[in-house]
């Protein structure tokens, strides 16, 4: 009996150390070495999707110039009227050697349109690179906060683990005196093994997230990698359509598909401008042998070549309704993502609005009042006034709470990291009360 009693008295001693009036205990002695931001930073300048967009995008804005420039001019050499019985460039007087250059010259706004095109293309690739910097950045915080919940998570239950390692002592120590009964050791032992069993999948989870976080750093997966500091919890509050305005002015990818209807919308004028001619322009000058009668002067050319449209009904008119359908399937995309960026911030919101309610009730309510409950059934437990059973379940209700506690905090940080990434951070954090 004094056995069991030294140890509860030891046990109770943990857990008042522990401090489990909040879940929010000081983490002394343990400065956190791994920070969002500068994750996320790092992430930009070596991520090889990020790189891989701005080399696109590179590409892509070297092209305007090039489609709005002329086609190069053709060189022309050639004999003019040399005949074929003596193969002599003196005989004939219209025999000669021509040198020619014909530049093709589009018709008037067709160069124009397709620079334009070219342009488009390149805004819309410099939106791609910038929602890739999004998608990355969205990424890191969702690795980063899962990390962090994985920390938390651990500890939680690694200290609980030694609770109940106690507890199981005290358990078998009663057992042993005839104190207590077989079912109350079992009992413990069980949830002993559910604990380590989460254990391992906390920790197999905890490498992976690493593992995460060091592939979005470009760098080895198992390379070290440190753990996340505290995250508190935010306050947010929003007009959902304020952020669906800021998300269509905003959101690279909304960006990226509106260049994309500008770019096919230039592409329907310049259909419509196919059915007129281009223009080849030729200048030649033609170098005369002196034949036998005299001198020869030598001679200039200078023509004209208009491309005739014919064959408009199954070519250039074609191409017009297949830039009109272009225009409509884009728009519908654009309506599409549009759609989908009003319905995840409305979700969003909501689901933050519910983990904010249900935080603020686990905080002032439901842990202290379990905190209260195992107070009280340990000390009924002493007396035997409870049994063991009672005991082990309030330690183990407490345990449920504070894990979910880690949980909801995760899911808010990850819900506003949502918004921010639809609608663009600077605008989200104006929005935060």
């Amino acid at each position: 009996m004094k056995i069991a009693a030294r140890l509860f008295s030891w046990m109770f001693f943990v857990l008042v150390l522990q401090g489990f009036p909040s879940p929010l205990w000081a983490q002394e002695g343990k400065p956190a070495s791994l920070k969002l931001n500068d994750l996320i930073e790092a992430a930009l300048e070596k991520n090889p999707d990020v790189l891989a967009a701005k080399s696109k995008w590179e590409v892509f804005k070297e092209r305007p110039p090039q489609a709005g420039a002329l086609d190069d001019p053709m060189l022309g050499l050639g004999i003019v009227n040399l005949p074929v019985d003596t193969f002599s460039f003196r005989n004939e007087d219209m025999t000669m050697k021509e040198l020619s250059v014909t530049q093709r010259v589009p018709y008037p706004g067709k160069r124009g349109l397709r620079s334009e095109m070219a342009q488009k293309e390149a805004e819309a690739a410099l939106s791609d690179y910038e929602e890739a910097k999004n998608k990355v950045s969205r990424e890191m915080k969702m690795a980063y906060f899962d990390l962090f919940y994985a920390n938390r998570a651990i500890e939680v239950t690694e200290r609980n683990r030694e609770i109940l390692k106690l507890l199981n002592q005290i358990a078998e120590t009663r057992y042993s005196v005839g104190e207590g009964i077989h079912t109350d050791v079992l009992k413990a032992q069980v949830e002993l093994s559910k604990m380590i069993d989460e254990l391992i999948m906390l920790n197999q989870s905890k490498r992976t997230l690493k593992a995460r976080i060091n592939t979005l750093l470009h760098q080895p997966p198992f390379a070290p990698l440190g753990d996340p500091g505290e995250v508190m919890p935010e306050k947010f509050s929003a007009d959902p359509e304020e952020l669906v305005e800021t998300a269509a002015k905003n959101r690279p990818l909304l960006q990226s598909m509106k260049r994309m209807v500008e770019k096919n919308q230039a592409g329907l004028r310049l259909a419509e401008k196919e059915t007129y001619p281009d223009f080849d322009f030729k200048l030649a000058y033609g170098q005369r042998d002196d034949g036998p009668m005299g001198r020869r002067a030598d001679m200039v050319t200078a023509m004209v070549g208009i491309t005739l449209p014919l064959w408009y009904k199954s070519k250039q008119e074609r191409k017009v309704a297949e830039s009109q359908k272009d225009i409509q399937s884009a728009k519908n995309q654009l309506a599409a993502m549009t759609n989908e960026i009003r319905f995840m911030i409305s979700d969003k919101l909501t689901e933050i609005e519910r983990v904010e309610k249900q935080m603020e009730l686990l905080i002032t309510g439901i842990i202290p009042l379990a905190t209260l409950s195992l107070d009280s059934a340990m000390s009924s437990y002493r007396v035997n006034k409870v049994d063991f059973i009672t005991v082990l379940d309030s330690l183990m209700t407490l345990f449920k709470y504070e894990i979910q506690y880690y949980r909801l905090l995760t899911d808010s940080r990850k819900s506003i990291a949502e918004i921010e990434i639809a609608v663009g951070k600077s605008s989200v954090e104006e929005k935060k009360g």
